[in-house]
């Protein structure tokens, strides 16, 4: 009974929970307004996270209380759904951004001749696409946005396409990563971007002029991106239940230039969210005083003036000590290497790689690779029946309209698959003949496949570049665990007389080792082979995050844009690749598929 007592302070029903959508910005205006919800109304506050769609379907459900950057432009049925009574919107957080195609200024230097967006035409070698020779490379903006459809369309308006690939990033994060990764190394490259961000407060780039904005034409791609108007909007239930709290933020307001003042601070001490609010307020005073009054000022002013110097609450359930580990030196390390290393070697050599599988993928016509699929079903299998169904399985995709998408997915799995082969059959080989080696591998293992995927991603991103080079060393990293366990364990579970009969009989290591004990482990090896293709499979949405096309970007666009149709269609055709590779290469064991 006590202890159910000293649990329910915890789980407060005065607890307001801000949407959080990636983005710093957010995080700030999030963590000054949770100031003065604790501080003046007593509330608690959380953060919940997603991707803008998401947090919208979220707000309109009443899963989420409060979003204090709605991006309405971005978010194409905002207007609807607010005329609708979806939720109520209580005013405007900014509207002073700018968004468009940036280059970094010693781009800009270098080239006084590139102002304008449709002046990057002719500009094409300036900004190579690593797979693709022929033209350059545009980064769009994140999966789910309209501006992102809508920069799309400019490119093609304006004959860009003649000459770029539009590359949608996948993610927030691999679009920053991108953008670093070249600035720091001094590389040319144009993207989408906005502000107010950390990152353009932190790095010097360059908006690319366009013609004056017109509400008409914009939405088909001509001329320059409108400021956004940034709304802070709340759930009906909230609204409701918590109208002092809403008439605080009907009065909140910031702008661009104070947000980029408080994401430099924070980027420069290291400081938190939390932190940079605190120090934001204390900077600009008057802030407080156009939203509060009265004894509402009167405690915000207090609690900032206390600056954190209150005495503590003993918590129990929290831990008493943590270690103040300095994860930004990994970063600048790992930073520091990928900017020494530049494109490299491996990062030429995967990208050739995987446009070499693509370009024999895409030269052959459907009806032959379809007639390939039967004939490996079919031997795999030994039925002709199973042959047929894996080929019309195949078939359905091409029916989806996916068939390209499934082609360069495809392309990466198999890459992936054959670079884990080439690493990890060897050495699954060699640590089967050591026990003491064995015993050293296998936490690195463990640990290799329960990492988070998502751990690996920003490391490739970093020295690999967007798209297929990192999405194949991700996938690698993620997928080689099985064949090296899989080699190892059929090996050494080999009958060790059989083993002694052929040495018996003068067989040297080596012919032992490819006439016996790999015929004998052939069935185990083979369900690592399996095992590792699926798990290749399985990264093919994640890796959609760092620019992998395909298969993945089409789920996370779907994703993005809670579009269920969309999602269905691109997930079952992912399924379809994964059940027909599994029985091909699984084959047929005790007389059953």
């Amino acid at each position: 009974m006590l202890l159910a007592i000293a649990i329910m302070p915890c789980v407060s029903a005065q607890s307001i929970t801000f949407a959080d959508v990636g983005w710093d910005s957010i995080k700030l205006n999030n963590a000054i307004a949770g100031f003065v919800a604790k501080n003046v109304y007593g509330y608690q506050w959380t953060e919940i996270p997603g991707s803008t769609p998401i947090i919208h379907e979220a707000l309109l459900k009443g899963d989420v209380d409060v979003v204090m950057e709605e991006w309405t432009d971005n978010i194409p049925t905002y207007i609807e759904d607010r005329k609708k009574g979806g939720f109520v919107e209580l005013g405007v957080n900014f509207s002073d951004n700018y968004q468009g195609f940036y280059i970094p200024k010693y781009v800009a230097e270098a080239n006084p001749g590139l102002k304008t967006v449709r002046d990057l035409k002719g500009y094409a070698s300036l900004f190579p696409d690593p797979e693709d020779s022929k033209k350059g490379r545009i980064f769009g903006g994140i999966p789910g946005w309209s501006i992102t459809e809508i920069m799309g369309k400019k490119v093609k308006v304006y004959g860009l396409d003649e000459e770029y690939n539009y590359v949608i990033p996948g993610s927030n994060a691999a679009l920053d990563s991108a953008l670093i990764s070249a600035y720091d190394r001094k590389e040319p490259i144009v993207s989408y971007y906005w502000e107010p961000t950390w990152l353009l407060g932190s790095y010097d780039f360059v908006l690319l002029q366009d013609s004056p904005y017109n509400a008409e034409t914009f939405p088909k791609g001509i001329g320059a991106a409108p400021s956004v108007t940034v709304t802070i909007a709340v759930s009906n239930a909230f609204a409701k239940s918590h109208p002092d709290f809403c008439a605080f933020l009907s009065h909140y307001h910031l702008s661009s230039p104070l947000i980029s003042e408080g994401l430099a601070h924070m980027k420069e001490t290291g400081a938190d969210h939390t932190e940079t609010a605190k120090w934001l307020l204390q900077q600009h005073p008057e802030l407080l005083g156009s939203w509060l009054d009265g004894s509402d000022l009167e405690k915000a002013t207090k609690a900032l003036e206390s600056n954190g110097t209150e005495k503590k609450k003993l918590d129990l359930f929290a831990f008493p000590v943590s270690l103040n580990l300095d994860t930004a030196s990994v970063d600048e390390s790992v930073r520091a290497s990928a900017t020494q290393a530049g494109q490299s070697g491996v990062q030429k050599f995967l990208t050739a790689l995987v446009g070499a599988i693509s370009w024999i993928l895409a030269h052959l016509p459907w009806f032959v690779f379809v007639a390939g699929v039967f004939f490996l079903g079919w031997r795999s299998q030994k039925s002709i029946g199973k042959g047929i169904l894996y080929a019309l399985l195949v078939c359905v995709i091409g029916l989806l309209g996916l068939w390209q998408e499934m082609l360069t997915t495809l392309s990466i799995v198999l890459a992936s698959v054959l670079i884990a082969l080439v690493f990890g059959l060897p050495f699954g080989i060699l640590i089967s003949f050591s026990k003491k080696a064995d015993k050293i591998v296998r936490p690195i293992l463990d640990a290799m496949q329960t990492m988070p995927v998502f751990v690996y991603l920003i490391p490739a991103l970093l020295f690999f570049g967007m798209g297929a080079p990192a999405a194949v060393i991700a996938t690698v990293i993620y997928a080689i665990v099985p064949v090296i366990r899989l080699t190892s364990f059929g090996i050494r579970n080999v009958d060790p007389e059989v083993v002694e009969a052929a040495v018996s009989f003068g067989s040297t290591w080596w012919q032992t080792l490819c006439k016996v004990q790999i015929p004998q482990a052939l069935p185990t090896i083979m369900t690592g082979i399996n095992q590792t293709l699926m798990m290749a499979m399985a990264m093919v949405v994640t890796c959609s995050m760092i620019g992998a096309r395909g298969l993945g970007m089409e789920v996370l666009n779907a994703v993005n844009r809670i579009e269920i149709g969309r999602g269905l269609v691109a997930g079952s055709c992912v399924v379809v690749m994964a059940i027909v590779m599994d029985r091909i290469t699984q084959g047929k064991r005790g007389g059953k598929a």
